[in-house]
């Protein structure tokens, strides 16, 4: 059984700057080897809450808050933020505005470097990182140099030579074409598959839906929903309550429900409303 990795327990957080809160006592809890997929509007506090996982907020830029947030065990309260990068990850939506090497080793590097990693170990995980994220035939080539999908792959390189056991990728790749949008998605499924914890924000439902185990949805910094993506995307009526869509095949799904032969849950992918769509056109229904 898996055990619990990220435990927010309600939180509550108001930048100084403000006087409204940004997130509301929010409670939910992420077990090793989750991926959670993180969806809502703008200003739903998405970007907050993935901030607070890792103990930026407010530990680093300040700000109020209640509840707490325990990672791996231990409560951000204690330890105020510290020994977080041991366990979370974090990856922007800007990769190119983190970059500060002139190759993407050393940027693959860079971190380990300031932890004081040896040198041999450093180039084992450079290694590693650069393999996993496809990268190694571009080790010499300057992070500038890169396509948008490369310059993310790289961002998650840096982070994944640290060898976290959560990666958090915060709509990363809503600055990328639809090449470089999936080439994201496949390098984090993979990592998926090779034990990482994964939490990510974006706003492709689609992808969303084909990839995650779990989904949060957020509103004005309010948790309306957290469950395995069937259940979430099957609401469609608490969804657009608050500003989010369905897959546009569960839309079609819902649409057509009565001359669809629909046993159970309703297809949130193309890989399952294909077979069901066939009927249609096969005068099936």
């Amino acid at each position: 059984m898996s055990k619990p990795i990220i435990e927010v327990k309600d939180y509550s957080y108001r930048y100084a700057s403000t006087e409204e809160l940004v997130l509301k006592n929010i409670t939910f809890t992420v077990n090793e080897g989750d991926f959670v997929g993180v969806v809502g509007c703008n200003r739903a506090g998405k970007s907050t809450l993935c901030k607070s996982i890792v103990g930026i907020l407010p530990f680093v830029s300040g700000g109020d808050w209640s509840g707490e947030i325990v990672i791996d065990g231990k409560s951000l309260n204690d330890t105020k933020g510290n020994g977080t990068t041991d366990v979370v990850g974090i990856v922007f939506q800007d990769a190119e505005s983190q970059f500060t090497q002139q190759t993407v080793e050393d940027e693959i590097a860079f971190a380990m470097c300031n932890f004081g990693y040896e040198r041999n170990q450093m180039r084992e995980r450079v290694k590693f990182a650069a393999e996993a994220c496809g990268l190694m035939g571009m080790l010499d080539r300057s992070p500038y140099h890169l396509s948008g999908g490369q310059q993310q792959r790289l961002a998650v390189a840096s982070i994944l030579a640290l060898q976290p056991r959560v990666i958090i990728l915060d709509e990363s790749t809503s600055q990328l074409d639809p090449i470089g949008r999936d080439e994201i998605f496949r390098l984090v499924g993979e990592l998926h598959r090779l034990g990482k914890t994964v939490i990510m924000v974006d706003h492709n439902i689609e992808k969303i839906a084909d990839t995650v185990d779990k989904v949060v949805v957020l509103h004005e910094g309010e948790l309306v929903a957290y469950d395995e993506p069937h259940i979430v995307f099957g609401n469609k009526n608490l969804l657009n309550e608050h500003f989010v869509r369905v897959p546009q095949v569960t839309d079609a799904a819902i649409a057509l429900h009565d001359r669809l032969s629909i046993d159970g849950r309703l297809p949130i992918t193309l890989q399952e409303a294909t077979p069901i769509f066939a009927l249609l056109t096969q005068g099936g229904v």
